[in-house]
């Protein structure tokens, strides 16, 4: 059931404000001694030695989990060690965990998702970064960004961020060129089709077509 306690999840992230790096790692470390000690989990017993730290709370932890959900990008460097907050943190999940399991079957893979799908927010809102360096030229600085765009592609499948970027970055040239208001911009996501649009972009009887896989068939697209 992948949206199993989906509705009881949101409403407890958004309550409690797990949004950052720090609490979302807590989030997938606590979820995976669930899956190994069972439920009801005794928060106690999920402290280190010292009493300081969550037990497991580290990036080699969190960073397998997100491997097998295919993400290889770094959520947080010390795996939300040094979050403040994180024991607090623990022992609310924890408390909702022993709550959703007071009522019935859990369903800790779908619990899993909904954090993982929570990273994947996470990443996605995350800016561009452009590296200004007057030793580097201005295709070194495009790479760079569409380079960006391809990496968080890789953490959100069905998404074509290199495709969207590289689709501003075309629009804006072209406005600097031609004058700002010359082209009309389409949206990245309307396909061509249904608007009978030859491209992306229409000058005169010329049609600019933006892809990240240019072969015969895009080509004839803008015939």
């Amino acid at each position: 059931m992948p949206d199993a306690h989906k509705q009881e999840l949101a409403a407890f992230a958004t309550e409690k404000r797990l949004r950052g790096k720090g609490p979302l790692c807590v989030a997938l470390v606590v979820t995976q001694h669930a899956k190994r000690m069972g439920l009801p989990l005794d928060p106690d017993k999920l402290l280190t030695e010292s009493g300081g730290q969550v037990l497991g709370l580290g990036k080699g932890a969190v960073q397998a989990v997100l491997k097998r959900h295919g993400i290889t990008r770094v959520l947080a460097d010390e795996g939300g060690r040094t979050s403040r907050g994180s024991l607090k943190n623990m022992r609310e999940y924890v408390a909702f965990l022993n709550k959703l399991n007071s009522k019935g079957d859990v369903d800790l893979e779908a619990i899993e998702k909904f954090w993982i799908e929570r990273v994947r927010e996470f990443f996605a809102s995350k800016p561009f970064k452009i590296k200004l360096d007057a030793a580097r030229s201005l295709r070194m600085v495009v790479r760079d960004v569409v380079a960006q765009a391809v990496e968080r592609q890789k953490t959100a499948p069905g998404m074509y961020y290199s495709g969207a970027v590289l689709q501003h970055l075309v629009g804006a040239k072209l406005d600097c060129a031609l004058g700002e208001g010359s082209v009309e911009h389409n949206s990245f996501s309307t396909a061509d089709a249904p608007g009978s649009r030859a491209g992306d972009f229409l000058i005169g009887d010329a049609a600019v077509h933006v892809t990240t896989s240019p072969g015969e068939a895009v080509i004839e697209k803008c015939r």
